[in-house]
This record gives C-alpha cells, structure tokens and sequence, in this order.
C-alpha cells in the first residue's frame, strides 16, 4: 500500500503558469550568475506582483479566471517595474535630491500596489503595520515622550521607499531574491517529483506498526515534509489530510489528533533546511554562514519532536493502543527501492554547503539541478517528464508569492524604523519597562512575539520583532543568534497559540473537532518548545556553541529532561502521576534542560528517584499481571 499526496485542484489560468515557470527560470539563472542588486530585486519584486494580481482576486482567493482588474495593476506593476529597471543606475548620482513629481506619483502607486499584494496573500494585519509605519513617520511628532521624533515630509518618505536600496527593494528583498525563493523552489520541484509521497510512505513505514503509529507518523511525516514546505498552515492541510483520519480510526480523540498534526507542523518551520525562511533573514542580518544557523538549530529542533514523539507514546500507553496492521502499511524496503534517490538531493545541498562551501544561491542551484536528473535512477515511472519540471517551477513560483510580498512590505516597516530611528528608541523603551532583568524582557519578548505572529505569518512577526526587540535581548547580553533564535521560535509556535490558532484551527476543521479544546491541547504537547529558548538564551551549549564536553553533556542530560517534562505533562509514568509526583517531575525535567552541572545533578537525581519509585509499578504491571492473568483462550475453555 501507497499514500498518496491529494494535488491543489484549482485550475491555474494559463498566463499564471507561464510567467510562473518564467520567474523561477529566471531565478535559476540567477543562482548561478550573480547579477547586480538592484536589477535582481526589482525584477524579482515585479515578477511576483504581476503574478500576485493576476493569480489572486480582491477577496485574497485564488481564481480559475484572471479578472480585469488583476490584468489591469499587474500591467501597472509591470511598467512600474520597468521604469525603475531603466533609471536606477542614472539615480545614484541624485541622492539625497527630492525627486521629480511624476516620480513621486509613481512611487505612491507602487507602494500601494506593494500593500494591497501583501493584503491579497497575507489578510489585513502585515499591510495595517506598513501604513501604520509611514504614518508614524509622517506624523511622528504629534506622539508623546520618547517615541515622539521630527517628521519626515511625504516626499522623503516615498523617495526612501522608490528607487534607492531603502525601501521595497532593500535588504529584505534582497534576502528573498537571492536565497529564499531558491530554497521554496527546491521544495517544490521534489514535491513535483513524488518526494513528498516519499517521505510520507517512509514514516508510514517506519513507525505504522509501533504502539500509536499513527501520531507517530504524523510527527514524522509532518517534518518531513514541513523542511520542504516552510508553512505551518500548508503543513497541516497537506499531511493532515492523510494521518488526522488514521489517528482517529486507531482510537485516538478527534481533538488529540488535530493537536498531534498541529504541532508536528508547526516543527516544521524549525526544522532545517528551510525554517519558514527566517534562516536567511537571520543569516543577512548577523553575518553568519549558513551552516553555523544549521547547527545552532538542529538539537533544538530535535527536542522539540523528541518530546512530542515521548508525549504521543505516553498517550497510547495510558489508551492501550496498537499499531496498525502490517498488511495496511507501505513496505520498507519497497518504499525505499522506489525512492531512495530522493535523498540524493538533499546529499547534494549538505555537500556543497559544507564540503565545498559554495555560495548558498550556488548550493540550491545545483541541489534543485539535480532532482530531476537524479529521478532517472527511480526507473521509467519515477522518472520526471517535462510537464513535471513545468509543474515544479510553476509551484515553487506560486508558493514563494506570499513570501516575496512579506518582504517586499517588511522593506517598508524595516525603511521606516530606520528613518525615524524607531529601533533604537524602542530598545531603550523595553529596558526600561524590563528594569533591566533580562528574564523579565524575555518574558515580554515572548508575549509579543506570540501577539503578532497570531495575526501574520511567522517571518512578518520575526521580521518586526528583529528589528524592534532583539537589539534589546542584544544590549542585555544575550548571544545574537540565541536573540534572534528566541523571537523566531515564539512568532512560529503562535499558529498553535489561542485565541488565534490558525494552524490548530485547520487541524480542528479536518479532525471535526472542537477549535479551542484542540488548540489548548497543542499547546501542551509542545510544552518542549517554550521552555527550550528560554533555556538556549541562558547557556548556548543547547546551540552547539561551546567545547565538545559542554555539547554532549547538554545533549544527553536535555534528552532525560525532555523526556522527564513530557511524563509531567502527560501525567502519566507507569501510570497517573499524583500531583505532587507530577510538579517534582517537571521540576526535575526543568532542570536537566537548563544547561549547568549543578542544575543536570538535581534534575537527574529527581528523575531517578521518580523513575526508581514507578518504575517497579510499570514492571509489575506489564510483565507479572500479564503472566498471572489468564489468556482469553484459556477463559474460553473453562467457560465451556
């Protein structure tokens, strides 16, 4: 038995496809010919908008039917586009001049045609913060006590914005011309070549039959595919569809089983390679290498699924559940020999990024190159035809739509605090509202970071929060990439957070399960996740930052820990936890996850002595009773 993977079934205009496959060749080309900035971003920046209006209606669906208002902007945004491509070079030499009025009126409507692209992918919130930003600048003066600054008249703001590096097409863009849409394009064209099925046919294969199979492939097959996807929500109606349904056929609750595939999306975006994006962001803004946000990332990522697998496992214990029958599960060796290959790919990145060190944009050329070539080793029916390369390009164009139009309008929020100083003024602001306790800042750093992730996707609330907050975590102390690490990690679990879960709410609507009951109980089986940046902040060890010693001794004791917290929140070792066993449980936990020899001695002390009081109950219960009861063969017989 196979799984199959169900495709979108909207019928894409044809226009939309072949400037779709147009902008990801072009892109393509781009990662392996480095072309000046300016000339990459605009024409980057173009290509979206033009699709973005021609794919999306006013009603942010998209339509089978380009309507006559999309071909209208998108030709305004093409000519726009145009315009800026012919006279930016001719524009250096007149910095810091006001610009011509015609200029300025062009200005205007592109940053229009910019925020309202962000509302038809995006909603209302993320363009609200644009607008907000601007007024901010025009009005700034009008605002009490420190946020108060001298205002900025509409000439500077729009030139800041329109032809200069500043606004829309400033380092954001920048990030998302160069790195980004490469990485979605590698995802898309391995989903386009049956990687996806791949990679959930293996979870099947591996975990189908083990006790509570079914969540356990939820948690497997949604990381999975998550590292190829980057949206929580996608995530969640790709793979959901396929493990929420088993789930509840093996037993479990409707609601348990929307909040297993919630958060084992919601992992996905902090599981390397992809991130939600926010990798490349954070790789831009502090100059570090690729690799080294990879390794910074990975054990935290793993303790998140390791706690959530633990979690799932004590669930089934405490329901008496079994895995699904052999015969209803795909073969593992047969799942392998038809695809295999698909790890190829994958091989490819890891090596040019780590052995060869080539340029990122290089390393996602090549890794996207050689999907297709590598699907000849799969045998004539895994191999991709032409219409499968189109349909990659195609989709991996459309998905990075929302993504470029984050950006684009984050150009502007990230122009504006510039311009008026925001960021730095705001920095002081939360010191002083913290009193200087970092623990109290990072408290409030969470609670923001959750607020604005609930209304826009992760990468809008980081990108908002990187350059408002994570200065202040800076000027307190805190390692950067730790900073930048705990705002990310905080806007992306807000998708599972209630009052607004959209990630939850999906899994809910497919579970036919209650929103909020689910929400809450995602919230619980990713306890791991708010804890662990906490922790990473305090002592970067969990980072992989520091001597061998520290990594392995962090590594094991954070593995009992994770495992300690998930018997706390699951309320079950052997058997129900008493309350008070229960709070020195997650105590113990707690401290074998904060990193430091004294704090790893108590906690594991506390989980020995926890283990050492249940774990005879467990073996009493599983091996001795079993043997004393007599089978049901045997009551049979005396019965009759």
């Amino acid at each position: 038995m196979e799984i199959k993977v169900d495709k979108p079934k909207t019928q894409i205009p044809m226009l939309v496809r072949v400037i779709a496959v147009a902008m990801s060749v072009y892109q393509l080309f781009t990662g392996i010919f480095q072309l000046t900035a300016m000339n990459q971003r605009v024409t980057h920046v173009t290509f979206a908008l033009v699709l973005i209006y021609l794919y999306y209606g006013f009603d942010q669906k998209k339509k089978e039917r380009i309507a006559w208002h999309g071909v209208l902007l998108a030709a305004v945004a093409l000519g726009l586009g145009i315009y800026v491509l012919g006279t930016w070079f001719k524009k250096i030499g007149e910095c810091g001049m006001c610009p011509p009025w015609y200029e300025l009126a062009m200005g205007t409507v592109f940053l229009l045609l910019c925020i309202e692209a962000a509302r038809r992918t995006l909603g209302w919130v993320f363009p609200i913060i644009a607008v907000v930003s601007m007024f901010y600048a025009r009005f700034g003066e009008m605002l009490p006590g420190i946020l108060a600054h001298k205002n900025y008249p509409f000439e500077r703001i729009v030139g800041n914005m329109f032809i200069t590096t500043e606004g829309i097409f400033g380092m954001l863009s920048g990030i998302s011309a160069t790195y980004i849409f490469l990485f979605i394009l590698f995802g898309a064209m391995l989903r386009a070549a049956g990687g996806g099925e791949f990679f959930i046919n293996l979870s099947f294969a591996l975990f189908g039959h083990v006790r509570g199979g079914p969540a356990k492939i939820a948690v497997v097959a949604s990381s999975l595919f998550g590292m190829l996807s980057g949206s929580g929500t996608a995530n969640v109606a790709g793979t959901g569809q396929i493990t929420i349904p088993l789930m509840k056929r093996s037993g479990y609750k409707p609601h348990f089983a929307g909040a297993v595939e919630t958060v084992s999306s919601s992992g996905g975006l902090l599981m390397p390679p992809i991130m939600g994006s926010a990798v490349f962001i954070i790789m831009e803004v502090l100059g570090v290498n690729y690799v080294t946000i990879m390794k910074a990332a990975g054990l935290t990522a793993v303790l998140y699924y390791v706690g959530l697998f633990l979690m799932i496992d004590l669930e089934a214990q405490k329901m008496g559940m079994k895995g699904l029958p052999r015969e209803e599960l795909p073969s593992l060796r047969h799942t392998f020999r038809e695809g295999w290959f698909f790890l190829i790919p994958i091989a490819v990145l890891i090596f040019f990024l780590v052995y060869s060190k080539v340029s990122v944009t290089r390393a996602a050329f090549w890794a996207t190159v050689a999907i297709p070539v590598c699907s000849w080793f799969g045998g004539a029916g895994r191999r991709m035809h032409f219409h499968q390369i189109l349909q990659g390009l195609q989709d991996g164009a459309l998905t990075a739509l929302p993504v470029v139009a984050i950006l684009s309008v984050g150009g502007i929020v990230l122009g504006m605090i510039t311009l008026t100083g925001l960021g730095l003024m705001m920095s002081g602001l939360l010191i002083k509202m913290s009193g200087g306790h970092l623990l109290v800042l990072l408290m409030l750093t969470m609670v923001a970071s959750i607020i604005l992730g609930m209304g826009v996707p992760p990468v809008a609330a980081y990108i908002v929060l990187a350059i408002l907050v994570v200065p202040a975590l800076i000027k307190l102390g805190v390692y950067p990439l730790a900073a930048h690490l705990f705002v990310f990690y905080f806007a992306t679990i807000a998708g599972i957070t209630p009052p607004m879960a959209p990630d939850a709410f999906v899994a809910a609507g497919i579970a036919e399960a209650p929103m909020m009951r689910t929400a809450f109980t995602a919230c619980r089986l990713a306890l791991v996740i708010f804890i662990i940046p906490y922790m990473f902040v305090y002592n970067n060890a969990l980072l992989l930052v520091g001597s061998l010693g520290q990594i392995l001794q962090v590594c094991v004791t954070a593995f009992f820990g994770v495992m300690a917290l998930a018997c706390a929140a699951q309320n079950y070792l052997g058997g129900r936890l008493p309350v008070l066993l229960r709070g020195v449980m997650f105590v113990g936990g707690a401290c074998l996850i904060y990193p430091g020899l004294k704090t790893d001695l108590l906690g594991l002390a506390i989980v020995a002595v926890m283990f050492g009081i249940r774990i005879p109950e467990t073996v009493r219960r599983y091996t001795i009773d079993r043997f004393r009861r007599p089978s049901a063969n045997h009551r049979e017989r005396t019965a009759s």
